[in-house]
């Protein structure tokens, strides 16, 4: 039975990778960002007193997978902030850096596998083990326990589904026209436990956030399911 939560907050930044002198975020959590707030729910260390590089809670996120909806219109704030400069302090003290936010962001997270009865317990209990927040430490994510919901897997074509969905195989069509325009996007899937990028993974999402849903002509391999209300397409497993 999947456990499932709203994340939202007045901002977020989940910064690309590639961006180096202007910060720019992606328009949702990705699945790795979706792992590090599960994990601080709960309370899954990374153990980087140890080692800087160290990312352990991937070691016992293994086995689960997740659904993400966007529950509001995607909106950008752009901004700079002010940052120490470390390299020459003594030309000039701060140096700023131009800023991608996600203004009001609202997401719905499913979350199916083994971590989904301790998550429920801390959701259920309001009670988290290290402060979320979404994408930057500044960007503190206001958590709502929406509860847990039986899973109907769906089959067939022609399905009506709520969430991003994972698009990284061939035999999945969808309706474009029908879905009213779709965004595409690249986003990093799976790290190790040393913080290296082992997969990525395209997904399609509409801009409209859940006010249209993705009309899925063929699911193939992609595994859709109904939780609660909701048509949730499943990422892969980590």
């Amino acid at each position: 039975m999947p456990t499932v939560f709203d994340v939202s907050g007045p901002i977020a930044m989940f910064r690309k990778p590639y961006t180096t002198t202007s910060s720019v975020s992606y328009p949702f959590p990705p699945p790795t960002a979706i792992v590090g707030l599960i994990s601080a729910i709960v309370g899954f260390e990374n153990s980087a007193d140890k080692d800087s590089c160290s990312a352990e809670f991937w070691r016992k996120i293994a086995g689960n997978r997740v659904g993400i909806k966007l529950l509001s219109s995607i909106k950008w704030y752009k901004t700079s902030l002010n940052f120490w400069n470390v390299k020459e302090p003594q030309k000039n003290t701060h140096t700023q850096i131009k800023h991608q936010f996600v203004k009001d962001p609202s997401y719905r997270v499913y979350v199916d596998g083994p971590v989904e009865d301790e998550l429920e317990r801390h959701l259920s209990q309001n009670s988290f083990v290290y402060t979320p927040y979404l994408g930057v430490a500044y960007a503190i994510a206001e958590i709502g326990y929406v509860g847990k919901f039986e899973s109907e897997k769906l089959s067939g074509n022609d399905i009506l589904v709520d969430t991003i969905v994972p698009y990284d195989s061939d035999d999945v069509e969808i309706d474009v026209l029908k879905s009213g325009g779709l965004h595409r996007e690249i986003v990093p899937f799976r790290m190790n436990d040393e913080r290296n990028l082992e997969k990525v993974i395209t997904v399609l999402y509409s801009s409209k956030g859940n006010q249209q849903g993705i009309f899925v002509k063929k699911s193939g391999n992609m595994e859709v399911s109904k939780v609660g209300k909701d048509t949730v397409a499943w990422f892969p497993a980590w």
